[in-house]
């Protein structure tokens, strides 16, 4: 099977959008930062597509405990497909596991869940996988699905 790999990146550097919005944006305006860094660039990837598919689970988090297989998003007006929806996580490692899937290096570094840079941080003892991310802020997502 050939696979096409599409490499996504935002309209701007770092540097770039550090001189346009000030520095540190993702501490002062997480949502914009998500939007310009990580939902632009999927946006512009995605057209001239029917469908995408995303890892999401249901058991990530409360807020996608309700994540179909198959969906449609109406924000992009195409399908939606979550072929992992309904695993587990123990389903996620025993895959890893049987077929050498390889993994982000970070996630046996104390990161259950790995996103941006400034905006993730290791989960501690008795914590949600997701606690790490945006941590201290109300911010549960990034934009990429609602």
């Amino acid at each position: 099977m050939d696979v096409n790999l599409i490499t996504l990146t935002p309209r701007q550097s770092v540097a770039e959008q550090d001189a346009e919005y000030g520095p540190r944006l993702h501490d002062r305006d997480p949502d914009l930062c998500c939007a310009l860094r990580k939902v632009a660039p999927l946006e512009a990837g995605l057209a001239g597509y029917d469908a995408w598919a995303t890892g999401l689970r249901r058991d990530e988090s409360p807020t996608r405990a309700g994540t179909p297989v198959v969906g449609w998003d109406a924000r992009r007006g195409k399908v939606k497909l979550s072929p992992i929806a309904r695993w587990t996580q123990e389903d996620v490692d025993a895959y890893v596991t049987e077929h050498g899937v390889l993994t982000n290096p970070l996630l046996m570094d104390g990161y259950a869940s790995v996103g941006c840079a400034p905006c993730t941080r290791r989960v501690l003892a008795g914590e949600d996988a997701r606690a790490g991310r945006w941590a201290g802020r109300g911010k549960t997502e990034c934009g990429l699905h609602g």
